[in-house]
Order: structure tokens, then sequence, then C-alpha cells
């Protein structure tokens, strides 16, 4: 009886812990999800045909390697946290957990921000202080959660150097692009196009 309250209690902790990172994941997807319906809304179309449209320095990647970035910088800042969830409270002079996640939490807060800036609006260099935001609280998140637990902070280090480069493509994009309106197809009106019809 006593042992199979144990594998119970076992495959319990097991469920939970599962259950926790798949909520991180969620959680960072989502932002990065409705950011996005963010900018689409405001342009009447997805990013990368806008970010195609922009003047673009040399190094600028193509767009299809922005959504492969962010998936596995999601994963493996979504792991980050997680790891900082389940390790043991550090000892003395170390921060707390909570404190450690409050500031992944204010990064995908700080991570929503710049595509909605940078596509939704246009406002390319507030977009680019936003990523410049980003970068200094994963490199603070970084730092906390190397005190806590080492694995957590090495995972957050694609992010700080993804964010870095990002930074500095956007500063370069909004120097390109400064000045200059960029054109994006008109939303048909519903009733104009109704109206026409009747007409034909």
């Amino acid at each position: 009886m006593a042992g199979f309250s144990a594998r119970a209690a076992g495959r319990d902790g097991r469920l939970r812990q599962v259950a926790a990172w798949m909520g991180a994941v969620v959680v960072y997807g989502a932002a990065q999800g409705l950011s996005a319906w963010v900018a689409r809304h405001g342009q009447g179309r997805g990013t990368r045909p806008q970010y195609e449209q922009f003047e673009r320095p040399g190094f600028a990647p193509p767009g299809a390697v922005f959504p492969v970035v962010w998936t596995a910088l999601n994963l493996a800042t979504a792991t980050s946290a997680w790891l900082v969830w389940r390790a043991g409270e550090a000892g003395p002079g170390a921060p707390s957990r909570r404190v450690v996640l409050a500031w992944w939490a204010l990064a995908v807060l700080a991570r929503s921000g710049y595509v909605p800036l940078a596509f939704g609006s246009r406002r390319l260099w507030a977009a680019t202080a936003d990523s410049a935001l980003l970068c200094a609280v994963m490199a603070h998140y970084a730092s906390l959660a190397r005190r806590v637990d080492r694995a957590a902070a090495a995972l957050a280090v694609p992010e700080i150097a993804w964010t870095a480069f990002a930074t500095v493509l956007s500063a370069a994009v909004a120097v390109k692009n400064s000045g200059q309106a960029v054109s994006h197809p008109a939303r048909p009106n519903p009733v104009t196009e109704t109206m026409r019809a009747v007409a034909d």
C-alpha cells in the first residue's frame, strides 16, 4: 500500500512538472501570437510581407528565419523559467524564485510590444527601444537565474544574443526607412464594394 502511494505521488509530481513546463511554453507563445495578431490587424496583412517591404541592411536575414528562431527561443526561454520554478530556494543572499520569475514575466511583456510597434504602427524607433529593453531585462533575468539554477541562466543566453542582434537590425531598418511612408494595400470598404457591384 505504501509502495502504491509512493508511485502515485511520483506520477502526480511528474504530471505537475510537465503541466508547469507546458504552461510556460503556452504563456510565451500566446504573447507572441497576440502581438502578431495586433500587428496584422493594424496593417491588414501579416508581418512577413511588411518586413519584405522595408529597406533593410545587407545583414538582415530573410523573413522566413524569424518564426523558426522565435519558436526555438520560446522553447528555450520557457524551459529556463520552468527550471527556476522547480528549483529549490537558494541560500541567503540569493534572489527568491518569485523575483526571478517576475523578471521573466517582464521579459514576456517587453517581447510582446515589439511587433505591434514595428509592424502595427510603424514606430520603428520605439520598437528599437523596446528590443533594447527586452535585451536588458533578459540579461538581468539571466544574472538572477544563475544564482538559482545555472542551466536556467544558460538557456536565457540565446535570447539575449538574438535580441542584441535584433536591436542593431531594428536600428538599421529605422535609419533606412526614416521619413518614408511604407505603403500597404487599402482595406476594401464593404459598403463601397456593394454599391459598385449593384451599379455594374
